[in-house]
């Protein structure tokens, strides 16, 4: 019985490097072959609406926004929006727009709720404020460049059966340990794993650093009301203009995100709420996504007890991840030095916070505790 157990164990080992042998292929003959599309200049460039949900001050936040008003583009307007007067955000949004007087900027500060995503109850409280019929949504702690609108709306201008427009994004972190390994999550496995998904499944979804739509195709999915309550935005909001049969088109841009992590219980809680996230929209692709962070696996049913055919198949998954790192980095521009060592830690900490996903229904988004509901919906949980 226990020849027979650990036969079971190796057998599962194998498939699970063959996966992962596998899947790493393709992420890297999908860096390799990437190549941003020419950049449109587009004949018309209609005025945009910028939205900017913002929720605390964080370092980099200021300069996040400040390249957000240092769009190269003819017109333009931008509306930031919190939840709180006593947001430590406020002040420095304030500060902003002092400093750039020329520029079409409000601010808008409304405490409603009307579901349990912050995110698109600040999106919805802002939009009334927005006035013109293409709107950008942008993360606050997304750095763009000034080409960023030119290039987006470009993408967006005169086509009605696009719904949406979106950008990959890379990862850019402070110092401390828990922003480098939650940035190298980005560069190292959002990254490729987007890259595979858009060469097998085209553009399918959005990608919720950045969104650009229509006024039109967002009222047809009942604005962002109806999204107020969804467990992933960007998730739902593609879902929905597909529904309703907009296309999604990927722009020739990559934005860069910020990542601050004060430690690691902060990381772990955040990445579980994504996978949690990623399970409610599409569980198959969260249950198969194993493969992307099975190493840690891979060594346990291998290497117990280690065989020479268990060592190689640790060591040439572990090269190849390693070859992945540094080809990301060749590839695409991503701040800070290459930290191979940082890989296999990595892969562990998000092989458990997949795990974690599947434990329980509840998730935490900053000081909120949600729980999923049905579907792609949430609610917040109520404290006794």
């Amino acid at each position: 019985m226990a020849s027979w157990s650990a036969g079971l164990v190796h057998a599962a080992g194998w498939c699970l490097a063959a996966a992962e042998f596998a899947y790493v292929v393709l992420a890297v003959l999908a860096v390799v072959r990437f190549r941003h599309r020419p950049r449109q200049t587009p004949l018309h460039r209609p005025a945009v609406s910028v939205l900017v949900p913002a929720h605390r001050d964080f370092p980099g936040f200021e300069a996040c926004i400040r390249s957000v008003c240092e769009q190269d583009y003819p017109e333009f307007e931008i509306v930031f929006g919190l939840h709180s007067h006593a947001d430590t955000a406020k002040p420095v949004i304030e500060r902003v727009m002092r400093d750039y007087p020329h520029r079409r900027i409000a601010l808008v500060v409304d405490e409603r709720m009307l579901g349990a995503n912050p995110k698109n109850c600040n999106l919805a409280n802002m939009f009334p404020s927005a006035r013109y019929d293409v709107v950008a949504m942008v993360d606050s702690d997304v750095r763009v460049g000034p080409d960023f609108l030119s290039t987006v709306v470009a993408e967006l201008a005169d086509d009605d059966a696009t719904g949406a427009v979106t950008c990959l994004y890379k990862a850019a972190a402070p110092a401390n340990f828990a922003s480098r390994l939650g940035a190298l999550a980005t560069n190292d496995w959002v990254i490729p794993s987007g890259l595979v998904d858009i060469a097998l499944r085209g553009t399918s979804i959005c990608y919720g650093a950045v969104i650009v739509s229509h006024r039109k195709a967002l009222d047809d999915i009942g604005g962002f009301e109806a999204m107020a309550s969804a467990v992933a935005q960007d998730y739902v909001l593609g879902q929905e203009l597909r529904r309703c049969g907009y296309a999604i088109r990927l722009a020739p841009y990559i934005v860069e995100t910020v990542v601050v992590e004060p430690d690691l219980k902060r990381l772990f809680l955040h990445e579980r709420r994504w996978n949690r996230a990623v399970r409610a929209c599409r569980p198959v692709d969260h249950a198969l996504s194993v493969v992307t962070h099975a190493l840690p696996l891979v060594a346990l049913f291998l290497l117990t007890p280690p065989t020479a055919a268990g060592l190689a198949a640790v060591g040439g998954l572990l090269g190849l991840r390693l070859v992945l790192h540094y080809l990301v980095r060749a590839r695409i521009p991503i701040d800070g030095a290459a930290e191979p060592w940082l890989v296999p830690l990595r892969e562990a900490l998000s092989l458990a916070v997949w795990a974690s996903a599947f434990t329980s229904n509840t998730m935490w988004w900053g000081d909120r505790k949600l729980i999923v509901t049905q579907g792609v919906s949430m609610a917040a949980v109520k404290e006794n």
